[in-house]
Formats: C-alpha cells, structure tokens, sequence
C-alpha cells in the first residue's frame, strides 16, 4: 500500500505501508523507515510480510527528492550545497522538523495506537538506514523548534530511533583514511564513487576483531569473494526501480560537502547536551551495525560506543553525557541484513529495544 502525506509548505511525502491486516488495531506498533544513500524506499519491502509476526506496521518514507515525494526546491537546495556553517545548521534544522512533522501528520490521519509504556506497545519507532540517520538525528536535535502542542503529541508516540549503518556526517566525525580501494575516494568521480559504495554497501566482509577501537582491525578493503553480494540475484529491471544515481551524485552527494561543523553541532544537540535532551528524554536511542558490513560502518558504531563512555574522548570538550543510548552490534549481517534476512533482521531490530 502507497500513500502520501502532506505537510506545511506544499510538501508531499511519499510512504509505503504494510497496513493493518493481520495487526490487533488498539495496540500496533509502527516502524517508520528511512533510506538511505542512492536507495529509495523501496528497498524495505521484504519486511512487510513479517511486520504481523510482532503486531508492528512497516513505514518506508521516501525522502524530500527521490521521487515521488516532492523535490527540494531551489531556494532550499542553495542551502544545503552552501558551505558556510549556519547555512549547514539552517538545513539540518529544516530536514528534522520535516521530518518531524511527517510523523505528527501521519499519526493525525492514520489514528495510530498511543505508545504504552507499561506494555511496551504503540507509538513509532523511528529507523533510519545509512544517510537516513542524518535525517532521523535531525529530529532530537530540532525538537525545541516545534510547538508545545506538537512536542507534546509527538512525545505520546515517537518512544525509540535506530540509527543502522550510520555515516560519518551523522555524527560529524571526519572520514578516517582508509586502504584499499576507498583510499582514492576523494579523486574519483562520482560514476566511480557510486560503484565503490554499492561494492561496500552490498558486499560482506571478514573481521580481524569486528568489536575494535582500532581500524587497522577493521575490513576495509575487500569483501569476502565465497559469499554472494547482496542484491546480486535481484533481477536489473527490478534493481533499477530502487535506485537513484541522481540523488547520489546531486543532493546526497551535496550533504557529505556541507560544514563537517554543523553535524558536530547538530550531534551535540542530539545527544550530548542535557539542555537538548530533556526534550523527549524517554526516547530510546540505539546505533546498530552487522559485523559482517563494511568496516566503516563498524568503526562508526565503535567510536560511538566509546562516546557512551566518554564523551570528550571522541568529540571534544563540552560533550556531555546526556542522551542515553546504546550500542548494538548484530551477530551477523551486512548493509543490507533487512534485504536478506527480512525475518531475522526485523527480530533484531525489535529485540534490541528491549532492556
């Protein structure tokens, strides 16, 4: 099932939707995803089917420029392909009360169930996919940019956000050099960046120790040529229906140019300042990777486990324990564990909320 909702400005949102079918309607939970990088939403469809397993609605949001929903318009995109730092955290403000509102929207026209916390059922939960991370952090940190009203009724739904395979602009840590066949990232041109991601994004990859602070243990090169790559028995026609190299190489290529400051900022904001995190303090963070992905994406979630323990020791002083949240890393799977694992991967994903 495909929709739309709209929101203030003339903005269209388009969503895919497992429905209700199968679900207890007083008490479902809904799972809104994000995509990321290159991948529109669609590649979330292989969890429909198991969404009635849990009583959980499966949500695939198409973000702003991946058709259809509606592009960004010009005025917005000077913003977020300026380099100046305001303009930076201007778009990474407007991205999160976008999002936000989404979700205000969707519960007003869907007549969700509540989020109970006794019962641990209801309400949304927010999981955002690579780049989709950005969008979904953007949230906690504009959220004293809403209304009273609308902190007050996203407060009665919204209760967790899953950051799966996060970037380096999420957390505005910079791009450690890497060997291998990214070590030339910065010179390719963007046809070649774009294979380069879908190799690391699709492959998987073999570990000296997947739980190390140290990248050198970390696979970044190549990936385990016994295994198939995600992906790889999905017939062009279709392959090609979830894709966007346009996206990549204008607006999300555009995102990674932006201010490295104004992610920090927003990072901050998020999850290491207490006057920002008592806005919507019961929210439930978790940042999530396989251990068979690619070792970026692992190192990511190792720096953020030692940020949960020290703060300052990966971003400087004045971070301060603030937000809780915890790190998850899943006994297997890669970049695409949803795609090829559905069942399991959805299991996970639940599972890891539990405390």
């Amino acid at each position: 099932m495909a929709n739309y909702i709209r929101i203030d400005g003339g903005i269209n949102f388009f969503y895919e939707d497992s429905g209700t079918d199968g679900l207890d309607p007083s008490n479902y939970t809904t799972m809104v995803f994000i995509h990321g990088i290159g991948f529109n939403g669609a590649v979330f469809r292989k969890l429909f089917p198991f969404g009635p397993d849990h009583n959980y609605r499966i949500v695939s949001l198409y973000r702003r420029g991946y058709a259809p929903s509606s592009p960004w318009t010009k005025e917005e995109a000077a913003i977020f392909m300026s380099s100046d730092l305001e303009d930076g955290k201007r778009f990474l403000r407007l991205a999160g009360l976008q999002i936000a509102r989404f979700l205000l929207e969707f519960v007003a026209v869907q007549g969700i169930p509540k989020y109970n916390k006794e019962k641990k059922r209801g309400g949304i939960v927010l999981n955002g996919l690579s780049l989709g991370t950005l969008y979904s952090q953007a949230v906690l940190s504009a959220l004293d940019s809403l209304t009273t009203e609308e902190l007050g009724q996203l407060e009665t739904y919204l209760h967790a956000i899953l950051y799966y395979d996060p970037t380096t602009i999420t957390f505005g840590i910079p791009r450690p050099p890497l060997p291998g066949p990214t070590s030339s990232l910065q010179s390719a041109t963007v046809s070649e960046k774009w294979a380069l991601f879908k190799k690391a994004a699709t492959g998987f990859y073999v570990h000296a120790n997947p739980y190390s602070y140290d990248l050198a243990d970390l696979n970044t090169g190549e990936p385990d040529e016994s295994r198939s790559p995600s992906l790889s028995d999905l017939p062009e026609q279709e392959l090609e229906q979830m894709l966007s190299f346009e996206m990549y190489a204008t607006h999300d290529g555009a995102t990674f140019t932006m201010d490295l400051e104004a992610f920090r900022f927003a990072n901050r904001r998020a999850l290491f300042n207490a006057e920002t995190a008592r806005y919507l303090p019961n929210v439930k963070v978790r940042i999530i990777c396989g251990i068979e992905g690619f070792g970026l994406f692992m190192y990511l979630v190792n720096e953020m486990e030692r940020a949960s323990k020290d703060p300052s020791s990966v971003f400087g002083k004045g971070a301060e324990r603030a937000r809780e949240f915890k790190t998850v890393r899943l006994e297997r799977g890669n970049y695409f564990v949803f795609w090829d694992e559905p069942s399991w991967a959805l299991d996970q994903f639940i599972a890891c909320l539990d405390d």
